[in-house]
């Protein structure tokens, strides 16, 4: 047998934490959203300060990946020991370059923490529901 649902003295449905639903100003929502919100725009910023070298990394990557298909297609071609060495070598070296401006970028991300306490403070600085 089903439960009754619960009904105010109005006869709108009951909420649990809200009560009546005919007598709610919104308030208690702002109250419980509130940290939702603070969560979702710090995420935002988080994500924003990220964006450049997310970008920048796939960029490295793409390169990559189109530099070893064409040394990949070059060597199909190769009849000769000399020019797979010197295709191989010269891979290498742009693979070499692209890892180096991977190191650069994690030093840059070593810094992030301090980027991602201002945009703690700045979040946390949000305006919280009134009382």
């Amino acid at each position: 047998m089903d439960k009754p649902e619960e009904v105010t003295e109005r006869g709108a449905p009951a909420l649990p934490f809200f009560g009546d639903v005919g007598n709610f100003n919104g308030q208690a929502m702002r109250w419980a959203i509130w940290p939702l919100e603070f969560w979702l725009q710090w995420q935002a910023d988080l994500l924003r300060a990220a964006q450049p070298a997310a970008a920048d990394w796939m960029a490295r990557r793409r390169e990559g990946t189109e530099a070893a298909l064409k040394a990949l297609e070059r060597l199909c071609a190769c009849h000769d020991a000399r020019d797979v060495s010197k295709i191989h070598n010269e891979w290498m070296e742009d693979e070499a370059k692209r890892l180096e401006s991977d190191m650069r970028s994690v030093g840059v991300a070593f810094t992030w923490p301090h980027q991602f306490a201002k945009l703690s403070g700045a979040a946390a600085q949000m305006e919280r529901p009134p009382a």
